[in-house]
């Protein structure tokens, strides 16, 4: 036997009481359920709202790549730079160190951190050495001038590595021992040689030039370019021609 909990009248089994109280219990009730499904319908679209919105997102990203992808010969340059070799950023570094004339970035891209530290501190002050690094700046413009003759204005290095080979026994020994007799340095982990086009443009013409550069990894300095080429010597821009041991070491000859 149930009695209503307001009015205290008898109920039968599963009905309501009709005093007002229990009309008025049973309403707020009916009106707070309600609320809640309201709320919860809610919520339940807003998450269908943002999921839609992400995905909205994610397609534009895509799309955007697809197109980058499809406008630039079908590579993203980002993609293609964070794949690239390690051992190919030298040359990379090289092309840009070159085009800026900027001969004291040649220097970290083939001298052993250590030997370049030590090279500093001979020479002296920091005005000596800003000196020192400009006269091989002066080189570089030398070289441009002469190359503005044949191929017009505004001269541009570029490059691309079309072939690597593992060295031989004797042309590792060979690079070692230039490391170690000229820059006392000893620690090297892997040597490559590698086929490289250069192209040099002006505004009026344009050549094509293939030479077998060696990139070398050292110990705690990571890949470097060798300042010995093999009938191509990047040293010679910092004053060092291994091949021509008489030269002046500051010649603008390349």
């Amino acid at each position: 036997m149930h009695f209503c909990g307001y009015c205290g009248k008898e109920l039968s089994e599963g009905n309501p009481c009709d005093c007002r109280e229990s009309i008025i219990a049973a309403e707020k009730q009916k009106n707070h359920t309600a609320a809640k499904e309201i709320k919860a319908a809610a919520a339940a679209n807003k998450r269908q709202l943002i999921i839609g919105a992400v995905c909205i997102i994610i397609m534009i990203i895509a799309f955007i790549r697809i197109i980058i992808f499809l406008f630039s010969g079908g590579a993203d340059e980002s993609v293609v730079r964070s794949t690239r070799p390690e051992y190919e950023r030298p040359i990379e570094n090289f092309v840009s160190a070159y085009n800026k004339n900027n001969s004291e970035k040649m220097m970290k891209i083939m001298l052993p951190s250590d030997y370049i530290e030590q090279l500093r501190h001979d020479i002296g002050s920091s005005e000596d050495w800003e000196e020192y690094i400009s006269e091989f700046n002066e080189n570089i413009e030398k070289e441009k001038d002469r190359l503005e003759l044949v191929y017009g204005k505004n001269i541009r290095l570029s490059a691309e590595i079309i072939d690597k080979k593992e060295l031989k026994k004797t042309e590792l020994l060979e690079i070692t021992e230039l490391y170690e007799d000229n820059f006392d340095t000893k620690g090297i982990k892997t040597a490559y040689k590698i086929k490289v086009e250069f192209q040099i443009e002006g505004y009026d013409d344009y050549d094509i030039d293939k030479h077998w550069v060696y990139v070398v990894e050292i110990k705690g300095d990571g890949w470097l370019i060798c300042p010995k080429g093999d009938g191509y010597n990047p040293g010679s821009y910092i004053g060092l021609d291994f091949d021509n041991p008489d030269s002046d070491e500051n010649s603008d000859e390349k």
